[in-house]
This record gives structure tokens, sequence and C-alpha cells, in this order.
């Protein structure tokens, strides 16, 4: 199966005379890494947002073609559906981190779940130890580098067993040693997600 399928896609902002997306045709397959390059403006922000079904269900503006995420029609599926599937790792991770501490963002999405207590504290405990952060568990996000935010945005991701991770510019505001090391880790990452028998993809 694909994890996604843009079939001549177009997308015009609200207000905007120009397109942000015309006519994109996109094929992804399920354990694929791909990375989507151009410069700022071109569209790239524009794709995450209509995987996560954020388009065109939490931004107005004109829509036309058809787009699929793991077999779901983006047009006639919640966003709350396609987030089953896929998440999202912003480019100012403190954009979805929130709570007091690193532990309990990881547990909101879980929490939401209404999954049980020992479930929740299974996926915080892996996805935690997948990112290497355990021992920034009690610590409060803000307090966290830029590097750590990504890792702890990624964790509160992971903890919701995802199909598909979208990234969003993730080292835009980290310097290159760290840049490096964030790269590294998420396909760390991918791999032992994929020695326990699971298939992420990465875009």
């Amino acid at each position: 199966m694909n994890a996604v399928d843009f079939r001549n896609v177009s997308f015009r902002y609200a207000g905007s005379e120009k397109e942000a997306l015309a006519n994109i045709n996109l094929k992804i397959e399920e354990g694929e890494s791909v990375l989507i390059t151009g410069p700022s403006g071109c569209g790239k922000s524009t794709i995450a947002k209509i995987i996560m079904g954020l388009i065109p269900h939490s931004y107005t503006g004109e829509f036309s073609g058809e787009a699929y995420v793991f077999g779901m029609n983006i047009l006639e599926n919640p966003v709350s559906n396609i987030a089953t599937k896929c998440g999202i790792v912003f480019q100012n991770p403190e954009n979805q981190l929130f709570t007091f501490s690193v532990e309990d963002d990881v547990a909101f999405g879980p929490e939401n779940l209404a999954l049980p207590p020992e479930e929740i504290r299974k996926r915080v405990d892996e996805s935690l130890k997948l990112v290497g952060i355990e021992h920034l568990r009690y610590s409060s996000p803000n307090s966290l580098s830029g590097g750590e935010q990504q890792k702890a945005a990624i964790a509160s991701i992971l903890s919701m067993y995802p199909s598909l991770i979208v990234f969003d510019e993730p080292t835009s505001m980290l310097d290159p040693s760290s840049s490096i090391n964030l790269i590294q880790s998420i396909f760390r990452l991918k791999e032992e997600l994929e020695k326990k028998g699971g298939r992420l993809t990465l875009i």
C-alpha cells in the first residue's frame, strides 16, 4: 500500500493569488524515507499539512485533486482519523510541547486515546528510550536545548505508534552539529523500529 498518494493536487491559501501547490503527483510507499527539498515558500510545509489532513480541514483555501494517506481520502476523513496513522514534528517543537514535564507531553496522546494506565506507561517508557532522553523524563520542556526539544517532540509522536512521521524542517533551528545528530537519531530510530517488525515511513 502507498503511504501517500497525491493525484493532481493543487492548493491556494485563502487571500493568496498564487497557488502554493499546482498539479502535484506524489507516491510514497510504506516504509520509505523521502526527502522533499526546495527554497522557502515552494510548498514543502503545504505538502506536510495535506498529508496530516490539516489542509483542507483546518486551513481555508481552494483545494483540488485527490490525496490519500494509507488509503484514506483526506477530504472524507477528519484529522483525528489521519492522526491514528500519522504524526508531524514541526519546525519549532515548542509549538507541540505544552505541559510541565517531558513525560506528560509524551503521555498526552495516549491519554487522549483513553488507553489503560499501564499501556500509557509502557508507551512513554519505550518512546523516551528510543530517542535517548530517559534522563529528561521529569524535566520541563522549557529547560531543554533545541535538539532535546526536538527529541521530546519526536517521542510524543512515537507514543502514538504512528506508521508515518512528517518532519517539517526539523533542523531549521539547530546548529550544524545538532542537525547531524538529530538526523542520525531519526534513522537509528527507524532501524530500531524495523528490527521489532514495525514499518515507519519518514518524510
